[in-house]
């Protein structure tokens, strides 16, 4: 398996929306993010401390709005307003794919195809799947009977099926399988049969996290057997080892305007955050709120049961990178709770879940609650805690 590494790619002259993943984003947290100062020493220092590597400049306007792994970890898609681009982690080439722009996440099939969704052809109503190539340069279109497709993931390793949710003809969410060699779409896992909002399937640990309004639940992927219901949780992502389940919710509000990181702020900081204060709440704000809930990443440990809140670093999007060392990739929020320039960031967890295997609580990391189901042993096998490689990427 391929290891990480530093990388950076300035993109310095993209823009496209800083919408949430879950919403249109609320003015508060539109204004938060114009206000937002981006000091490139300041952020190449809090990224060292906590282990955090990016994919692109640190203060480029970096507006894209998805990101996917291929699972070989060497090529990372990124979705802009105007199109999909691959980055070669290993060359630092970047590739535009010649399809239109897509309308959701995509999904790597295999190291070389990735699928991306594509809005109706004109006067129909169904999107398309395309896959691309990347290696023949050939793109395939597959019509679709469902809309509003999203969550598309690898099913399986060595498959051509991907999985994917969409909405059918009453308007309700559900999980389909998708061959991408023949065009079959088929509905997936047959137990789930209430609509869901968000999916997340881990073929190796045989687990599957979907979520609704106000609700993620955690399940055996064979029945549907439910093992965790985590009320608030928007988002969890099962770990391929079975016992770390990464979750997404949102943090603690905080203020819009005064953000300082652990044991930062001097006298003349604090007086320009309140001269720049002042001048947004004059222009912009007419007494809306001035305080963002920031994205917020927990670790729930299924052996322990017990759930712990990251505030090294808020992010969200989250996915476990395919290298050992139990890294995670995400959309980079910010860092020790200041909102700071979006980024696709990379870190090992590996010495953090050492720790909490001891008992320890790492730096940046907090026990908020214990879950009453643990259910799985832990593993014999302790997280790799190889760093990161300093020539490759994936």
């Amino acid at each position: 398996m391929l290891k990480p590494t530093l990388f950076f790619c300035a993109i310095v002259s993209v823009g496209c929306s800083r919408q949430s993943m879950y919403d249109d984003g609320s003015f508060t947290q539109n204004v938060a993010e114009a206000y937002t100062h981006c000091d490139e020493s300041q952020i190449s220092f809090l990224t060292a401390k906590h282990g955090i590597q990016t994919a692109f400049g640190r203060c480029g306007s970096n507006n894209f709005t998805h990101f996917e792994w291929s699972p070989d970890g060497v090529h990372l898609l990124f979705q802009l307003t105007h199109g999909a681009h691959i980055l070669n982690g290993e060359k630092k080439t970047i590739t535009v794919v010649p399809t239109e722009t897509p309308i959701a996440e995509g999904a790597w099939v295999n190291a070389n195809i990735l699928a991306l969704v594509l809005q109706p052809d004109v006067g129909k109503q169904r999107e398309r799947i395309v896959l691309y190539n990347r290696v023949a340069s050939t793109t395939t279109v597959i019509p679709l009977d469902v809309h509003d497709v999203r969550d598309m993931a690898s099913w399986a390793k060595d498959s051509t099926e991907i999985l994917l949710t969409a909405r059918d003809q009453a308007g309700e969410r559900h999980p389909y399988r998708l061959d991408t060699a023949t065009g079959d779409l088929v509905r997936a896992l047959p137990w789930l049969t209430q609509p869901i909002e968000r999916l997340n399937v881990s073929q190796e640990a045989g687990l599957v996290a979907w979520s609704t309004a106000d609700a993620t639940e955690i399940a055996q992927l064979d029945d549907g057997a439910t093992l965790h219901l985590l009320p608030g949780v928007l988002r969890a992502i099962p770990n391929n080892d079975g016992r770390w389940i990464a979750l997404e919710t949102l943090g603690v509000p905080i203020s819009v305007f005064n953000q300082h990181t652990w044991g930062e702020g001097t006298d003349a900081s604090r007086a320009r955050d309140q001269a720049r204060h002042e001048k947004w709440v004059e222009r912009h704000l007419d007494g809306e709120d001035q305080m963002v809930q920031p994205p917020e990443i927990q670790l729930l440990d299924r052996t322990t049961g017990h759930r712990y809140r990251i505030t090294a670093f808020n992010g969200d999007r989250l996915q476990w990178y395919p290298s050992p060392g139990q890294y995670v990739s995400f959309m980079m929020w910010g860092i020790e709770g200041k909102q700071m320039n979006r980024n696709v960031g990379l870190v090992s967890l590996a010495e953090r879940i050492r720790m909490l295997n001891k008992g320890d609580l790492p730096m940046g990391i907090e026990k908020v609650q214990t879950d009453s189901s643990p259910s799985v042993e832990p593993s014999d096998q302790p997280p790799s805690a190889q760093p990161p490689s300093p020539t490759h990427p994936g």
